[in-house]
């Protein structure tokens, strides 16, 4: 149970990191700078970093073809090889199985 002088939200914090939270004068801009709306004409903000993410997303660097490339054909081998492997185990179990019904059949 917090006392009315103290802020509970500053309490967990400290609880939680052990460090005190930084002032509140010491962001990037001002809150009105960093979140003003994009219609406004007299808007000189830039982008924040994470504001970019989504269109990163829908490209890909170059660099990284040749690497799925290689990837997905090593995959393509590892998932064929495994698929023949059962199919040998398949067949063998069906000779096996077929052999013994005609001995004991």
């Amino acid at each position: 149970m917090t006392r009315d002088d103290e802020p509970a939200i500053e309490v967990e914090v400290l609880a939680i990191d052990g460090a005190a939270p930084p002032p509140p004068g010491n962001a990037n801009g001002t809150p009105d700078a960093l979140y003003q709306d994009e219609s406004d004409a007299a808007a000189s903000h830039t982008r924040a970093h994470w504001q970019s993410w989504p269109g990163q997303v829908r490209t890909l660097h170059p660099l990284w073809w040749p690497v799925l490339m290689v990837g997905g054909c090593i995959l393509l081998a590892l998932f064929l090889t495994l698929g023949l492997c059962v199919a040998i185990l398949f067949t063998v179990y069906r000779i096996v199985r077929g052999f013994l019904r005609a001995l004991f059949g």
